[in-house]
């Protein structure tokens, strides 16, 4: 737990220092992760696209965990497939340095429940720029938490998605 908890946070200092030169007019990045959140938990695919910056980039889970999302025409398709699986997030703790939250979260979806799991835990790091969603780095597992090593294990006894 605690070797995550320091990669995380070195993943976080690392994008804080690099975007610290594009310093513009902030808003509070908490606020628009917690709003993402809400929108994702209703199924507002749209909703949630719009707050991205157009050539945001998604390194997530789903169609972006190969080879991470750019733009909004790729991320559009994640967000939908995201909908479609009745994904739900909650944020349990969120950490803000500059225009970079790093948050803890509780992951619920269809997939999760098929492997007989109610939820994983992990990390998003989110970096914003202005009022927009520039970058994400998502659903980064907390293997030390028994439900999410159990999933996790689950997923790799799985056969191959075509």
């Amino acid at each position: 737990m605690q070797m995550a908890f320091f990669l995380v946070t070195v993943l976080a200092s690392t994008l804080t220092l690099a975007a610290a030169p594009l310093a513009l007019a902030q808003s509070d990045p908490a606020a628009l992760l917690k709003q993402y959140a809400e929108a994702l938990n209703r199924g507002d695919a749209a909703g949630v696209l719009a707050m991205f910056a157009d050539d945001a980039v998604f390194d997530g889970p789903g169609l972006c965990a190969a080879a991470p999302c750019v733009g909004k025409a790729p991320l559009q398709k994640e967000l939908e497939r995201q909908v479609a699986v009745k994904e739900h997030f909650t944020i349990l703790k969120q950490y803000v340095s500059g225009n970079v939250v790093t948050s803890r979260f509780e992951f619920r979806n269809d997939t999760i429940m098929k492997a007989g799991v109610e939820r994983i835990i992990g990390w998003w790091i989110v970096e914003t720029q202005g009022d927009k969603i520039s970058y994400v780095r998502g659903a980064i597992p907390d293997r030390s938490d028994p439900e999410t090593a159990r999933f996790f294990e689950w997923l790799r006894t799985q056969p191959p998605a075509r």
